[in-house]
């Protein structure tokens, strides 16, 4: 019986070359649908945005029987070559019928993604889903996703006086796009006076000068830039960051400077572990809902939920529309609030009320409407 199996499992040419007949049991490669993610460099690990799109990929994968391929690359030049091969593939698989999905969030390839897109027009099986990008690709050439984050950095900058009157902002550069609505957004609502951060009573047995007393209440807020280019300061080295902090602590003297705002990706994160570790700021939380007793407050963007929706919208009949814009209406990007002592909660409450909150709301969802169409 073993030798019967063994020839029929075998046969041999004339010339004595031996072939193979194809073994029923052996496992075959798979055909399902494929969704290949390409990253910024070093971007994975930073424990907010892009881990959440590397959790939001996996966990839609999961439930659908895809098959994922996650690429975070080592520096621009490999990268580069990442999306040179993806590029590659999508011209050499034509004739392919397995359905392939590229997500590229990598704003510092946006020109070379741009002059290669028109090949994904020419593959019926390939697509390609580019995020964060406010500018849609030519017809066919793929689909854009964009979350502003104006509106819901506007809640949070109104919001931020009743907590902290003095903020620094640290953004990543001041070229991408999705950063510099960020910014802007908080900006305008910080400077925004929506309620009266004087207290007649907290300087009444002083002796102050109305104008000393004015300047203890002026809200202060400044910004700088870890880079100057679009896709670099989200990776910055903690000796870079902990010079960054020491502008705060002058010498040996205990100073608890401004609140910051890093928006900056995983350097943000970085940040906000040396400030707790070191306890000399404040911090918002930015793409993830921190807590902890130094970060009063959060904006967040579900680029998770974004992602899975795309990923279902591909699945479906009607394919992901050409562009989509996901922000603070859609509730993909909001405000939390951390409240770890009751008297910090009564004192914003009393500035903030349920009304107020409401109205800021609202205005900021308008704001980001009017910001996005300029």
């Amino acid at each position: 019986m073993i030798l019967l199996g063994c020839l029929f499992l075998t046969c041999c040419t004339k010339d004595g070359d031996t072939i193979y007949q194809p073994d029923s049991d052996e496992p075959k490669a798979s055909t399902a649908p494929l969704v290949t993610v390409i990253y910024n460099a070093d971007a994975l690990g930073d424990r907010s945005y892009n881990d959440l799109i590397y959790q939001g990929v996996e966990k839609t994968a999961r439930e659908h029987g895809l098959r994922t391929l996650q690429m975070s690359p080592t520096s621009y030049e490999e990268g580069l070559a990442y999306l040179q091969t993806m590029f590659q593939t999508v011209s050499a698989t034509k004739a392919d019928t397995v359905r392939r999905l590229y997500i590229v969030c990598a704003a510092g390839y946006d020109e070379y993604i741009r002059q290669n897109a028109h090949l994904f027009a020419e593959n019926p099986n390939a697509d390609l889903l580019y995020l964060e990008t406010p500018d849609p690709l030519p017809e066919g050439c793929g689909s854009t996703i964009y979350l502003p984050y104006y509106g819901a950095m506007y809640e949070a900058g109104a919001l931020m006086p009743a907590l902290e009157r003095e903020a620094l902002v640290v953004g990543s550069n001041p070229e991408d796009q999705t950063v510099a609505g960020a910014i802007k957004g908080f900006n305008d609502g910080f400077t925004t006076e929506y309620y009266s951060l004087y207290d007649p009573e907290e300087y009444s047995d002083e002796e102050y000068s109305e104008e000393e007393i004015a300047e203890m209440y002026e809200k202060k807020i400044s910004t700088v830039y870890l880079a100057d280019h679009a896709g670099e300061g989200y990776n910055v080295a903690d000796t870079t960051l902990i010079k960054l902090l020491s502008l705060q602590i002058p010498g040996e003297e205990y100073i608890w400077g401004p609140v910051l705002i890093p928006v900056c990706g995983g350097s943000g994160t970085t940040l906000s572990y040396l400030m707790h570790v070191l306890e000399v700021n404040r911090f918002m939380g930015i793409d993830v809902d921190v807590l902890s007793d130094q970060s009063p407050m959060s904006c967040l963007k579900h680029i998770d939920r974004a992602v899975s929706l795309c990923i279902g919208q591909w699945l479906s009949p009607q394919g992901m529309p050409r562009h989509q814009v996901l922000g603070l209406t859609s509730g993909y990007t909001g405000v939390s609030l951390h409240f770890y002592f009751d008297i910090i909660e009564e004192e914003f409450n009393e500035k903030i009320t349920d009304e107020l909150r409401q109205q800021i709301h609202e205005d900021a969802i308008r704001k980001e409407e009017a910001y996005e169409n300029n």
